[in-house]
């Protein structure tokens, strides 16, 4: 406890300025005075007015007019600064990917690049360690602003920010509902995820860098196991082929010698066969021409002497019983040869496949030693297959993790902004609203006025007071898009957190400007001066003023 108050009295307090001039060329002798009476101003023409004499319709009260100051905490984030919400109603969540141990990986990788066989077999246990990845990790960091145009708002606006302890007088200050300790503990929460962040990318880059060696290592060792097997065999190959060479010429030589054997024999047996079929179709040509002449003189006889026409059928009759036997002979001396040829071509198949397998018996042993060579060759290459695929399976999850985790690191360069000096480096910042509280009844009302630009009157601007709007309205411009979204922070929690309406009505009430001595005069003096530049036209001065007097406390 003592070292927290310690730290809390080292933080320093600064105030934002509420009012700038756009046009330097206006002149504003009396800026504080024009200030208060613009606010007046705005809250007595936004005042709702009660009915005529006869009229039930009460009017509006105003409690109070009080500049109040919203808290802002900046605070030392990695390298640069944080920008927290004093009243904690902002929010950050950074996303990011929670991965499996990348350490634990990296020292299992390394220890396994002892033996090819160890390498493998991690590859293989770890082939899914990366996929217990929580991709939808965050942490929530309550109280942060993050958005982009704020921080650029608030980082410019600072530097119009003075530690002058004068500035604090007519100010009211709301308290921080966060402190010290919350700050701190969410800051190191950041910077320890932002240090884990570093060490998983360092970590991962190392995984990839160690599995790539590993595997280029082990791939080049496979493959130098390759080649020594095909030395290896190719030696004993070409020893046993030298060896079995002789073998396989006599086994050929056999094979040509039993073949034209084989040739010679059935050649043997072909000639007589193919002679008595060359004598068979000569003797079957001549008598089917015998038969022809036979048949031709027949018709001649029979129209010349009927005695011979017996004699010539008989003729023909024995010719046409030759040629019968003759072809049945034919057939028969046709069939003969097939069935030869068969035989030979039986015997050629034979002595082939007994060949062949002389051939097979004689180069087995060359065979074996093909087989064994391939087979080696085929389970390296395989190995060397199996290590790429995995290699590439990890290295791929490896890749995608890292790239998730360089996106979620990157983030953290959006969650502050640069340092301005290192006595701002830590403190608590307000920038001012004018709080305005209406009283009717029973409800109170509140307008709140975020820091505005005190503006030279314009064409536009006179427009819009043609077409209704009253000008006090553009003098009092809001200077920030941003920042001006927090005067709804201060609007919503009047409404829903009851500690939060006490506060605001205390220090509104403790402030009040309505009740300080100088205030009518610095009001009639500041309205003369709007009404002088343009901003109030006689009607709406006349009504300021005349509520001025009802309202306000007289000087003395």
């Amino acid at each position: 406890m003592s070292h927290e108050k310690t730290v809390v009295s080292e933080i320093q307090k600064f105030i934002l300025p509420f009012s700038e001039k756009v046009d330097t060329s206006a002149k504003f002798d009396n800026d504080a005075a024009i200030e208060v009476a613009a606010i007046f101003a705005l809250a007595e023409m936004d005042r709702e007015k009660g009915g005529r004499i006869l009229s039930r319709r009460l009017g509006e009260k105003i409690n109070f007019i009080a500049k109040i100051g919203y808290p802002f905490w900046l605070y030392p984030l990695l390298d640069k600064v944080a920008l927290f919400d004093g009243l904690n109603l902002s929010e950050h969540v950074v996303p990011y990917t929670k991965i499996a141990n990348v350490k634990h990986f990296l020292d299992g990788l390394k220890n396994s690049l002892k033996n090819r066989e160890n390498f493998e077999y991690f590859l293989a246990e770890h082939a899914q360690y990366f996929a217990k990845t929580d991709l939808k990790a965050s942490l929530k960091l309550q109280g942060l602003i993050t958005k982009i145009g704020m921080l650029n708002e608030f980082s410019n606006y600072q530097k119009e920010a003075t530690k002058a302890t004068d500035q604090f007088t007519n100010i009211g200050l709301l308290s921080s509902t966060i402190n010290q300790s919350k700050l701190l503990s969410e800051t190191q929460e950041i910077t320890r995820l932002h240090a884990t962040l570093e060490k998983e990318i360092k970590n991962l880059n190392a995984s990839i860098e160690v599995l790539g060696k590993g595997s280029l290592q082990f791939h080049n060792e496979l493959h130098d196991e390759i080649e020594a097997v095909k030395q290896e065999f190719d030696l004993d190959i070409k020893t046993e082929e030298a060896a079995v060479a002789p073998i396989l010429e006599g086994i050929r030589e056999e094979h040509d010698q039993k073949t034209a054997a084989i040739a010679r024999s059935f050649r043997a047996d072909q000639v007589p066969l193919h002679t008595e079929k060359i004598k068979l179709t000569k003797s079957r040509n001549e008598l089917a021409n015998e038969i022809e002449q036979y048949c031709a003189n027949a018709k001649i006889v029979v129209s010349g002497d009927e005695t011979a026409k017996p004699h010539w059928k008989n003729r023909i009759k024995e010719a046409k019983e030759k040629l019968s036997e003759t072809e049945k002979q034919l057939k028969l001396n046709e069939k003969e040869l097939r069935e030869l040829e068969e035989r030979r071509a039986s015997e050629v198949l034979q002595l082939k496949s007994a060949k062949e397998a002389e051939i097979k018996d004689a180069r087995k042993k060359l065979v074996e030693l093909e087989a064994s060579k391939d087979a080696k060759i085929l389970v390296a290459k395989q190995e060397m297959e199996k290590l790429a695929s995995e290699t590439k399976l990890i290295s791929d999850q490896i890749g995608k993790l890292l790239k998730l985790t360089e996106a979620g690191i990157a983030q953290f360069d959006k969650l502050g902004i640069e340092s301005v000096s290192e006595n701002r480096d830590k403190a608590l910042v307000y920038m001012p609203f004018y709080v305005i509280s209406y009283h009717k009844e029973t409800k109170d009302r509140y307008l709140i006025v975020p820091p505005s630009s005190m503006s030279a009157i314009d064409i536009s601007t006179k427009l819009k007071a043609v077409l209704g709007r009253a000008r006090i309205k553009s003098f009092l411009a809001p200077r920030f898009k941003e920042l001006t979204s927090m005067a709804e922070n201060i609007q919503t929690q009047s409404q829903k957190n009851s500690i939060f309406a006490a506060e605001l009505k205390q220090v509104g009430a403790i402030n009040n400007i309505l009740v300080v001595d100088w205030i009518h005069d610095e009001v009639d003096k500041g309205l003369t001066c709007l009404k002088n530049q343009g901003w109030l036209n006689d009607k709406e001065y006349g009504a300021v003023v005349a509520g001025a007097k009802a309202t306000l406390k007289p000087s003395g």
